[in-house]
């Protein structure tokens, strides 16, 4: 079976370094941010600069901080505030010695600085790697239609539809970006909590070219 990975949220946490640099620029522009609040909100589907917003900036103290943001998250110093998550390095080997090829399929603007995190945090081994950007729209499910994976695994709704558009079977983990809570209400289908929990083979759940929800 070709399995697809998503990384940022599916393999590795993402809620440190976000929240960590979000904080930090928050307060060089002289804001008062409640960060595990803030976090909560982009947990059921707002961007930073809506839940920036929400929780009292102005629109344009929001687009500066979340603009900075863009610019300096990829850095690798922000990079190795992420972890593994749990159980994943036991899963990947157990999938591999089963006879299962890995693709990694990840939104990241800098490809260097990606490939020295896989390096740093001992991902390697993966079939095919594919970083795409993630501000140019269709690039992943454009990556996604390349690789053809028969699934992909991720950790947000934008990782479900560009799967479904591209006529794969799409598997969401709420161990990322956002909570089991936001997901079931998305109507994304099947939502597990780690990669620990997922067995294979799947059955099929979406049909190929099935834009229905």
């Amino acid at each position: 079976m070709r399995i697809g990975l998503d990384l940022d949220g599916t393999l590795i946490s993402c809620r440190e370094r976000q929240m960590t640099l979000l904080g930090l620029l928050a307060k060089a522009c002289r804001l008062v941010l409640d960060v595990p609040a803030c976090w909560s909100l982009k947990r059921e589907g707002l961007s930073n600069r809506a839940a920036l917003v929400c929780m009292g900036a102005s629109p344009d103290q929001a687009e500066r901080v979340a603009g900075l943001w863009e610019q300096g998250i990829e850095d690798f110093h922000w990079l190795r505030y992420d972890q593994l998550l749990p159980d994943v390095p036991e899963r990947l080997r157990y999938w591999r010695e089963a006879g299962h090829s890995l693709h990694l399929i990840s939104a990241r603007r800098n490809p260097v600085s990606a490939a020295m995190q896989l390096r740093y945090l001992g991902l390697g081994d993966f079939a095919s790697l594919d970083f795409v950007d993630p501000f140019v729209a269709n690039s992943k499910r454009q990556a996604l239609e390349r690789v053809r994976p028969d699934v992909y695994i991720g950790d947000t709704e934008r990782d479900f539809i560009c799967a479904r558009e591209a006529g794969i079977l799409p598997l969401l983990l709420c161990s990322g970006l956002r909570s089991r809570a936001y997901l079931e209400q998305a109507r994304v289908g099947c939502v597990v909590d780690g990669l620990a929990q997922i067995e294979l083979p799947l059955h099929r759940t979406v049909r190929p070219g099935d834009k229905s929800r």
